[in-house]
């Protein structure tokens, strides 16, 4: 199964996360086809890797991700099915790609914080994703949780039109929910509840441990960044991966 990597541009940590994702991968991922990157390609990124340019038009995040996946699907050769993965996707045990579930955080997309704040423009976007699935009778699972998830090229032309109403929204649709519950409709697909983890906030490495534990896959934040995760990051994956010169 080949993988696309989404970069931004503007890394607070010179792009470690990516260097470490791309580890973790090598690690711990099964049946890994081709690795692409779309976006910014940093320096220590290897040739084995094929690189898609393709800027940020908009300070919208979602619509962004949403048009660099497409353009990574329009004009290069990877696989019409393929992963979609963050550059902060970390993988603690052995996943095989041919078999990847479609993982959702809740059997509805939330559309505002839990603790009582104002929508930011990742809810905003979420809202405009739920009007469109209910829209074309699509299911409405919150299919984006922090871990690889699937595109498929042959469900991207069967719902252009769908593609094309989410990019003209203010936030973008979110690329997750959208094909996450295309694929499920369209292939009778029984997603999977996912223990979702983003480090945010850590005391110690024992701490972080103890977040960590159990989970698949982790997520961080900047404020992890700051913490430290670095430190446990270069020590659960030490070796340079083949992705990396």
């Amino acid at each position: 199964m080949d993988i696309l990597y989404v970069v931004g541009f503007g890394s607070k940590w010179e792009n470690n996360e990516l260097r470490y994702s791309l580890r973790s991968i090598e690690r711990y991922g099964r049946n890994v086809g081709r690795v692409f990157i779309v976006g910014h390609k940093p320096d220590f990124v290897s040739d084995i890797v094929t690189h898609i340019p393709c800027g940020d038009e908009t300070n919208r995040k979602h619509k962004n991700i949403l048009r660099k996946v497409i353009t990574a699907m329009s004009n290069s050769d990877i696989s019409s099915h393929f992963i979609v993965s963050s550059d902060d996707h970390f993988y603690t045990r052995q996943v095989d790609f041919d078999s990847f579930p479609i993982y959702y955080q809740a059997r509805e997309i939330q559309t505002k914080p839990t603790d009582g704040k104002a929508p930011n423009n990742y809810y905003r976007s979420l809202a405009q994703t739920k009007e469109i699935l209910i829209k074309w009778g699509l299911p409405t699972f919150q299919a984006n949780p922090h871990c690889n998830t699937h595109f498929d090229a042959d469900m991207y032309k069967l719902y252009y039109p769908l593609f094309a109403e989410a990019m003209e929204l203010e936030y973008g649709g979110e690329m997750n929910c959208l094909m996450g519950n295309i694929l499920i409709h369209e292939r009778n697909i029984i997603p999977q509840r996912f223990a979702d983890k983003k480090i945010d906030l850590f005391k110690d490495m024992p701490d972080l441990v103890r977040q960590i534990d159990g989970v698949e896959c982790f997520s961080i934040s900047d404020n992890a960044v700051r913490c430290g995760i670095g430190e446990y990051l270069q020590t659960t994956y030490p070796n340079k991966s083949k992705y990396e010169k």
